[in-house]
């Protein structure tokens, strides 16, 4: 198990996209958006799609995901790192939870350009709908979260109640949410934590998984990729390297 990562340097938001195909009015373009809506996302017709993204000069990738997908279970993600035309590193993931599926190589890759294919036969739409997507490295602490961290979940419903008790419920959309407690971030941790919350507070997507070493199903049942928001950094430890900063993620629809 490693200690969790925090994907916020998505080369997506800033590198030249390429896609095999799209819709007129669903362009790849429509991948810098930070909203989760199929309605504002990328649109592949048929059940094929690929993704490069050109980024020189060579930099650090690791982490990799697409997400509030229309992906099925049976959808596949093949992902390919180059520098200077020459493949690095590839990889694989056939796992779909959540509408979203990742792939984490064992380190940092240096490359300037990555492929992502994804292939999803079954898929009864008859297009492959991407409103997120995620490519770049990630940062770590020292020392990892605390076992104090909850998963929650926000509930967008109506609910009707009749005169004698019986409820209608109209569900609308369901929102997962993290508490990430830590109380042991060391000083160069806080110092890295105040520039991902500044890029965090223009509204920009940030990642966050758990365990980047755990499998593509674990992966895309526990990553949550939204918006990162932060309390006060504290020091209760007295004069040891020792800060509690703690984070809420919730994920972007």
């Amino acid at each position: 198990m490693e200690n969790c990562g925090l994907g916020w340097e998505n080369r997506v938001l800033d590198a030249a996209l390429t896609a095999s195909a799209q819709a007129s009015a669903l362009p790849v373009e429509n991948l810098r958006n930070q909203q989760g809506a199929a309605s504002l996302g990328w649109r592949v017709p048929g059940t094929t799609a690929k993704l490069t993204i050109s980024h020189p000069p060579v930099g650090s990738w690791r982490a990799f995901g697409v997400f509030r997908t229309n992906l099925t279970a049976g959808a596949s993600m093949a992902v390919t790192v180059l520098s200077g035309g020459n493949t690095v590193w590839q990889g694989t993931a056939q796992a779909v939870a959540n509408g979203q599926i990742l792939l984490v190589a064992p380190t940092a890759i240096m490359g300037d350009t990555a492929t992502i294919v994804i292939n999803d036969s079954g898929n009864p739409d008859g297009f492959l709908s991407v409103p997120l997507a995620y490519a770049g490295p990630i940062w770590q602490p020292v020392r990892n979260y605390s076992t104090e961290s909850t998963a929650d979940r926000t509930l967008g419903q109506d609910s009707v109640t009749t005169l004698g008790g019986a409820e209608f419920v109209s569900a609308r959309w369901f929102q997962r949410k993290l508490t990430i407690a830590h109380q042991s971030y060391g000083d160069a941790d806080a110092v890295a934590l105040g520039k991902i919350l500044r890029v965090a507070a223009t509204g920009q997507n940030i990642l966050f998984l758990p365990d980047p070493s755990a499998s593509p199903d674990a992966l895309a049942a526990k990553a949550l990729f939204g918006r990162l928001g932060g309390a006060e950094l504290s020091n209760p430890f007295g004069n040891a390297d020792r800060h509690s900063l703690p984070l809420t993620l919730t994920e972007r629809l």
